[in-house]
């Protein structure tokens, strides 16, 4: 694991780690420069229309209903390692979090403080944006998740 460099309590990537601990759900946090370089290639390859504030996609993507979705989502996702990362304008702008099982990302953010994050895998062939008011799924995803709609 990382060095979590000046986190303050109120840390999104601080809350995983800690969360992650009490339930027993394996994470990793990427370094500072693995996750500057991923966050870069998902934002260049999936142009995101909101990467601060309320995280939203645009173009080519679905969307669901958070309240009725939020914590279940993710258990229609491929059980493959999942990377969140989180506002770009906030303090864990550089930080990933990697979750071994996508699937259990619904579990560890129900057992969270409220967060705005977006999730996608090692091969970025999806992105999904979760804020305050609904999910955005863009990419191979949709397959996924569309019967939710």
């Amino acid at each position: 694991m990382s060095n979590l460099y000046n986190m303050s309590e109120k840390s999104n990537t601080r809350e995983l780690i800690y969360v992650s601990s009490e339930l027993g759900i394996d994470i990793v946090v990427l370094n500072r420069l693995e996750s500057e370089q991923y966050i870069n290639k998902v934002i260049d390859t999936h142009m995101p229309f909101k990467i601060t504030g309320h995280l939203q996609m645009d173009v080519d993507s679905i969307t669901l209903s958070l309240e009725e979705n939020e914590y279940s989502y993710s258990e229609h996702l491929k059980s493959e390692p999942a990377y969140i990362f989180f506002d770009q304008d906030g303090l864990d702008r550089k930080s990933v979090v990697i979750v071994k099982d996508a699937k259990l990302v619904g579990k560890l953010m129900e057992n969270s403080f409220g967060m705005e994050y977006f999730v996608s895998n090692e091969r970025n062939d999806y992105l999904i944006a979760v804020n305050w008011y609904v999910i955005h799924v863009a990419g191979s995803a949709i397959n996924d998740l569309s019967k939710l709609i």
